[in-house]
Formats: structure tokens, C-alpha cells, sequence
């Protein structure tokens, strides 16, 4: 079951509630039904500064709406219920200046991701799972192929290889921003996992220069609801554009995965951009099952101040 110990336990549910609710920055609402509860969704201001770590993946003064932070009861319309309480919400939202708003959703829930299409929201990231067991048939062996494990301290290489995929990720058709003001914030996290030993890297070279590199850590980047016990992250992966196709990517994904399984860990877990016409395909051909999709709205900002024409 590809899905955390918590996503069926109601109580365990009930506390990630209590605490998004809590938060100054949040709004909520319910919505009932012949005065029965039905349905509920609850979003969350974003105000981090432009350089800050999670601006490299949520937009500076945006709305959230986790995996844990909205529901619908069985039997219920849900296009009908989420439609009532997103209108109810997102007024607030566009009078306060806050345009782009994201929803995570089950990939198992078509019904409620149909329902936000319908709302205007479009596919910006997949989160995927898969074991750490191997997948047959095993990947052969490439011949000049040497595979290093970083661990312990940070590598210059993982600098590089993280700078580029950023680079390559503004590239048509993702287009996902990046000016390098996050890095050092960046840089300090992957370097605290790592000199933790909580964190591992592997380098793939060929020729002694470096060739692609994968950077685990804690399972710390996606929804409670989907931790699983004795899971790591895949946080970046990278090939250079030359040694993509070749087959490295598949071999040093085995490698690190054959390792993190001696090492007791069964699950992997990762994020990769909707519009990566790379990263979906490879990931899902090695395994990893897609759980829950991140949809996005940018609405239009011209509608603060075209709002019809007074007669």
C-alpha cells in the first residue's frame, strides 16, 4: 500500500487538521448539508521572503491547500461541495492580493482532482512511491561507470548538479523560475543532512569527471499523510544532458537504492515537475507510482480592478 500509516486513521488526521487550523496565516470553512457537515477546506497565506528554501518550490505570497487540509464525505458531489467552499474562500484570498493558489490532492481521488480542474486548476507536481526492492530485470553494468557515495560532508559537485537542474527546469515546457537566490539556504540544508548522516548522496563518473548525481534525505518534503516508516526522499537527481538515455540514470538509481535497502530502508519517495517531459516518464519506468498531484491557479490580476463597467 503506497500510501502512509496515517491517510485511513481518522484521529492521527484529526491532530494535522487542529494544526493547520491553528495558524494565524489560515483561513477554513465547512460546508454542510440539511445541517450535516459535508465537506471542508482550509488554506494557508505563504509569506516567505524571495531567498528563503521554499521558494524554490511555492511562490512568495501564494495560498496552500495540503494533502491533510480539505475532505468531502462519501455520497456528496464533490465538484459541488469544493466549488462552494473555494468561492467562499478564495474571495478573501483575491481581496487580500493573493492570486496563485495550490491544492494537493490523492492521485487515487479522480473525482476530487476533476473537480479542481473544473475550478481552473491545472497539474504542477506529482508526488511518487515506490519500494526500495529490486525491479526485474536489474539494470547491467555500463563499462567506465564508477558510482561514489557522499556522505557526511557536503560535495562541490552537488553545488553544480543543483544549480543545472534548477537551470534546467526553466526551460520550456516547465518553466519553473529560478535566480539562485534561494542556493545558500539550499546548501546549508543539504549540508546539515549530510553532516548529520541523515542525508546520502551518490556521484555517478565517467573519465573521473562527474556525470549525474542523487541526493537523499529525510522524508521530510511531502504530506504527513504519506510518510511511511523507513523511508528516505530522492531531494535532486541529475544527468548531464549527454549522458542522458544511456542508461546511467537507471544504474545509479539502482546502486543507491540497492544500498538504502541493506541500510533498512523500503520506501523512496520523490516530487518531480508535471511539464518535465524527462523526469515523469523515467521515474514512473522505474517504479515509482505517482500518490498525490499538486494542481495550480494563477488568477488573472487584472480582476482587482476590472470588475465590470458601472453604468
Amino acid at each position: 500500500m503506497l500510501l502512509g500509516p496515517t491517510f485511513c486513521d481518522a484521529e492521527s488526521c484529526r491532530g494535522f487538521v487542529e494544526s493547520a487550523m491553528a495558524s494565524h496565516r489560515a483561513d477554513g470553512a465547512v460546508a454542510e448539508i440539511d445541517g450535516r457537515m459535508c465537506g471542508f477546506l482550509i488554506g494557508e497565506r505563504l509569506l516567505f521572503a524571495p531567498e528563503d528554501f521554499a521558494a524554490i518550490y511555492a511562490e512568495p505570497r501564494s495560498i496552500s491547500v495540503p494533502l491533510h487540509c480539505h475532505g468531502v464525505d462519501e455520497g456528496v458531489d464533490a465538484a459541488e461541495v469544493y466549488e462552494a467552499l473555494y468561492a467562499f474562500l478564495s474571495r478573501r484570498w483575491i481581496e487580500e492580493g493573493f492570486f496563485v493558489h495550490n491544492v494537493s490532492i490523492s492521485w487515487l481521488d479522480r473525482p476530487v482532482i476533476d473537480a479542481w480542474v473544473q475550478l481552473g486548476f491545472g497539474r504542477k507536481s506529482v508526488c511518487a512511491l515506490r519500494s526500495t526492492a529490486p525491479l526485474e530485470p536489474p539494470p547491467g553494468r555500463l563499462e567506465g561507470l564508477f558510482i561514489d557515495e557522499v556522505r557526511g560532508h557536503d560535495d562541490d559537485v552537488l553545488e553544480m548538479f543543483h544549480q543545472r537542474l534548477m537551470t534546467f527546469q526553466t526551460g520550456s515546457p516547465m518553466f519553473w523560475p529560478y535566480n539562485g537566490e534561494p542556493d545558500a539556504k539550499v546548501r546549508a540544508i543539504r549540508v546539515d543532512a549530510l553532516s548529520s548522516g541523515q542525508g546520502v548522496a551518490f556521484v555517478a563518473r565517467r573519465g573521473g569527471q562527474p556525470i549525474g548525481s542523487m541526493l537523499f534525505v529525510p522524508a521530510v518534503f511531502l504530506s504527513p499523510l504519506l510518510v511511511c516508516e523507513r523511508m528516505m526522499y530522492l531531494w535532486e537527481g541529475y544527468m548531464e544532458s549527454d549522458s542522458r538515455s544511456g542508461g546511467v540514470g537507471t544504474v545509479l538509481l539502482d546502486h543507491a537504492l540497492s544500498l538504502l535497502r541493506k541500510r533498512g530502508i523500503q520506501w523512496c519517495s520523490l516530487h518531480f515537475v508535471s511539464g518535465n517531459p524527462r523526469g515523469g516518464p523515467f521515474w514512473q519506468s522505474r517504479g515509482f507510482v505517482p500518490v498525490e498531484a499538486t494542481m495550480r491557479r494563477q488568477v488573472d490580476e487584472r480582476v482587482a480592478w476590472a470588475r465590470g463597467l458601472e453604468r
